[in-house]
């Protein structure tokens, strides 16, 4: 599925420059569903391997990231989605 800018509460904004007022704890991993509404950002609460769909990226076409500590943020923003496969890191939304 495409990028859907109803799920995306900040479109067309690629930052993160202030911390979120909402968030999600172990939001649902899903290789193709969206999380709704996007996450502003994802934080990892227990280290383990990531994989994430950022809002521009087609499906198919996540990134991965190996061994990551627990506090890492990665680098993209929005995220649509936390990935099933290839993810063992427990981790919260950044949401708002």
């Amino acid at each position: 599925m495409p990028y859907d800018s109803t799920k995306d509460r900040n479109p067309g904004v690629g930052e993160r420059s202030d911390f979120g007022r909402a968030g999600r704890t172990e939001a649902l991993k899903s290789d193709s569903t969206d999380l709704n509404p996007y996450a502003k950002a994802v934080i990892v609460l227990s280290a383990g391997t990531l994989s994430i769909l950022p809002a521009n990226n087609l499906d198919g076409k996540p990134i991965n990231f190996g061994s990551v500590p627990v506090g890492f943020i990665p680098p993209y923003s929005p995220i649509r989605r936390i990935m099933a496969s290839n993810c063992t890191a427990t981790v919260a939304t950044i949401d708002e």
